[in-house]
C-alpha cells in the first residue's frame, strides 16, 4: 500500500498499534511498509478508515516516528514543548527539532531524557525502527561520548560528531585516535558548552573510508555543521 508508512507516522501511531487496530502482527505492517505483500482490499478499506480518522491529529506532518510519539506523549501530559523540556533538561529547541521531524533519530541518551520525563517509553517497535535507521552498513551504530571529558573520548580511529546545546550536529570530525584528535579543539574558542555540548562516535579503522564518510556527512549536515563550514581552525 503506497505511503502507508509516512501515513502512519502522520497520525502518531507505532506499527505495533495500527496493527492492533487492523487485527494483524505488527511484522505484517512492517512488511507492508516495506512492499513485501499487500493489505486485501479490506484491510485496505480499513486502513484509510484509521488513517484518516488520525491524520494530522497531533499537528505533525512529514514527521519521523519518534516525533509522533513525542508529540502524542507530550499531549497526554498536558505539557508545552518548553515544559517538556525543562522536565528533561533539554532545550526546547532540541524538543521543537525532534517534533519537527528536523531531528528525526536524536542521540539515544536524549531519548533516555525524554522517555524518563514522561515516563513512558519509545514503542518497541518504533525503538527498532529508529535503531536500524541509525545504523551504518557494516560499521554498526554512533555511540555517546562526553567531549569534555578526557577519559571518556574513545582512543580508536573513527568519526565523531560534535553537537550544541540544541542537540544540532554542527562538526564532523575524522581520526586515527578520536582523542589524539579532540584534544586538538580543547583550546578552541567554539570547543565550549553550550556551543559543544555533547558527542558521538563510530568506529572506522580505513583512513579512506573515515575521509569519505567525514566529507559525506559534512555535505549530508549542510547548513547544520557550521563549524566545518566556516572551516574555524579545524587543525
Amino acid at each position: 500500500m503506497k505511503n502507508l508508512r509516512e501515513a502512519r507516522i502522520r497520525s502518531g501511531l507505532s506499527q505495533g498499534e495500527l496493527a492492533g487496530k487492523l487485527g494483524v502482527a505488527q511484522p505484517t505492517i512492517s512488511n507492508w511498509e516495506r512492499a513485501r505483500g499487500e493489505p486485501s482490499e479490506e484491510q485496505k478499506r480499513i486502513l484509510r478508515t484509521i488513517l484518516d480518522l488520525g491524520e494530522g491529529k497531533n499537528g505533525v506532518a512529514n514527521a519521523s516516528p519518534l516525533a509522533a510519539w513525542l508529540v502524542k506523549a507530550r499531549s497526554a501530559k498536558g505539557w508545552s514543548a518548553p515544559e517538556l523540556a525543562h522536565t528533561a533538561g533539554l532545550t526546547p529547541a532540541a524538543v521543537y527539532r525532534i517534533e519537527s521531524g528536523e531531528t528525526p533519530n536524536p542521540r539515544e541518551a536524549t531519548r533516555k531524557k525524554l522517555e524518563n520525563a514522561l515516563g513512558v517509553s519509545v514503542p518497541e517497535d518504533t525503538a527498532m525502527e529508529l535503531a536500524k535507521e541509525a545504523e551504518v552498513q557494516g560499521l554498526g551504530a554512533f555511540e555517546d561520548f562526553d567531549p569534555h571529558i578526557d577519559s571518556d573520548r574513545p582512543s580508536e580511529p573513527g568519526i565523531y560528531v560534535l553537537y550544541d546545546i540544541s542537540e544540532r550536529p554542527i562538526y564532523v570530525g575524522e581520526g586515527g585516535n578520536i582523542r589524539k584528535r579532540i584534544k586538538d579543539h580543547d583550546e578552541k574558542f567554539w570547543f565550549k558548552s553550550p556551543i559543544v555540548e555533547s558527542a558521538s562516535w563510530i568506529k572506522v579503522e580505513e583512513a579512506t573510508l573515515r575521509k569519505q564518510i567525514e566529507t559525506l556527512l559534512i555535505k549530508f549536515l549542510k547548513s547544520n555543521a557550521v563549524i566545518n563550514k566556516q572551516n574555524v581552525n579545524r587543525v
